[in-house]
């Protein structure tokens, strides 16, 4: 009886479109062909239908990474910090760059022992004032807040990329574990055909009691093996729709992006924003070389009773009325104990933001690198997995003739078995490992849509 055994091929559609140009062609070329030579199914059983043959997808890292966003908790907070500074305009959009006030003064001297002319001595007075914009400091103001806006905004963007790459983590943890499931379908399924086989020969004498033995032994080990992977699977499922809110990993993920320019990378604009706010809030600091400076308007109104102190002159009351209007103003004087410490501090802001913005340029060349030599390396071995498989069907296979006709015993059989089970899962691990290459590398050049 001719028995065949699935083979696990290298599918673009599986893989979420992780393949590349090399894949791509490789799978064109497999699709022709009803089945790849000595890939066979269980005796009895129907080959499990491609997804992608059935209906093709299209990207969903766009989508899926709205969804992420829109209920990332340091996204909202970000959000909501763009606001508070945004609303720092209305303070570079006022006349002052305070508060304006207003004051008075009440004073009276009406003690009965007061004698000459201080008597019933009345003084009140009203007065409101604003503090003023320093010459060129309303627009060094507003820079520090436009400068700290773009500053967020693109921490937004680095946020999305952050959160973009929680997700192509999950995407691909699931997508191992529905690998896993697939291989763990197919030892089952070959498990209980080559069971069914040795159960016969044992009835026919053909075979002894232990060979049954050692195929039920392997049935529920594949059993085992296939539960384990189907609670894994459902386990990085939940993660992902955990992220998305509710969307499954399903359909294609991505595909390599086209190079951009580096310093169009998120992790770039960041500290650069950064910089650029410090540099506008060291000219705020040179703006200012003194506290604002305070302008008032005021009213005074005085009134006192008037005796003549002569004891020749009669005692008549002079009342004396004034009122008087005047302009205060108070100007803080600059000294060193003030600006010196807040210079020091703005070009200390300075430093750490320019250093900060040279160590993220230098990380982010050498991760486009590496993403590079990874991918490079992941489809290579992918394309060694799939001649390796290719080898191990064909011995499976010769082993499978070779023990109906009496060659080999059946532990020599379970044991080529497992070396084809070595050479599936290295093949589905290779297969994902390149989408997830693809995906680091999308990430490195900061890829994020």
């Amino acid at each position: 009886m001719k028995v065949r055994v699935v083979f696990i091929a290298c599918s673009l559609a599986a893989l979420g479109g992780a393949c590349g140009d090399a894949c791509l062609a490789q799978e064109a070329a497999q699709s022709a062909e009803p089945r790849v030579k000595g890939s066979v199914k269980a005796a009895g059983k129907r080959p499990a239908a491609r997804p992608a043959a059935q209906k093709p997808r299209g990207g969903v890292l766009a989508r899926h990474l709205e969804m992420a966003v829109a209920i990332d908790a340091q996204s909202k907070a970000l959000e909501a910090q763009y606001r508070a500074i945004s609303a720092r305009y209305a303070t570079a959009n006022s006349i002052s760059p305070g508060s304006p006030y207003v004051g008075g003064l009440q004073r009276n001297n009406v003690s009965s022992n007061v004698t000459g002319n201080m008597r019933n001595y009345n003084e009140t007075e009203l007065e409101a004032g604003l503090p003023l914009w320093l010459p060129g400091q309303r627009d060094a103001y507003e820079a520090t807040v436009t400068t700290g806006v773009y500053e967020v905004e693109q921490l937004l963007a680095l946020r999305r990329l952050g959160v973009a790459a929680l997700l192509r983590d999950a995407w691909w943890s699931a997508q191992r574990a529905g690998r896993d499931v697939e291989v763990a379908r197919n030892r089952v399924a070959t498990a209980h055909d080559i069971g069914r086989d040795m159960t016969r020969r044992v009835e026919l004498g053909d075979a002894a009691q232990g060979d049954a033995l050692l195929a039920q032994n392997e049935t529920l080990a594949a059993e085992t093996e296939l539960a384990q992977a189907e609670g894994a699977a459902k386990v990085a499922q939940v993660n992902y729709m955990t992220l998305t809110g509710g969307a499954p990993p399903e359909g294609t993920l991505e595909t390599v992006r086209p190079a951009t320019d580096i310093e169009d990378h998120p992790a770039l604009r960041a500290p650069r924003a950064a910089l650029e706010r410090a540099e506008a809030q060291m000219r705020l600091v040179d703006a200012t070389p003194i506290d604002s400076p305070d302008i008032g308007v005021f009213g005074r109104r005085e009134y006192n009773d008037q005796y003549s102190t002569d004891p020749s002159q009669p005692i008549t009351n002079q009342r004396t009325d004034t009122t008087t209007v005047g302009v205060r103003i108070r100007i803080p004087l600059p000294t060193a104990g003030r600006n010196e410490p807040r210079i020091a501090a703005a070009q200390a802001e300075m430093d750490r933001a320019q250093a900060e913005y040279d160590r993220a340029r230098r990380v982010v060349a050498a991760e486009i690198k590496a993403a590079r030599v990874a991918l490079a390396a992941a489809q290579r071995a992918a394309g060694t997995a799939n001649s390796r498989l290719s080898v191990a069907n064909d011995q499976f296979e010769l082993s499978r003739k070779s023990y109906s006709i009496g060659e080999i015993s059946a532990f020599d059989l379970y044991r080529v078995r497992q070396i084809q089970l070595e050479a599936q899962r290295m093949q589905a691990n290779a297969a994902i490992n390149v989408g997830v290459a693809i995906s680091r590398l999308n990430q490195a050049l900061g890829y994020a849509p």
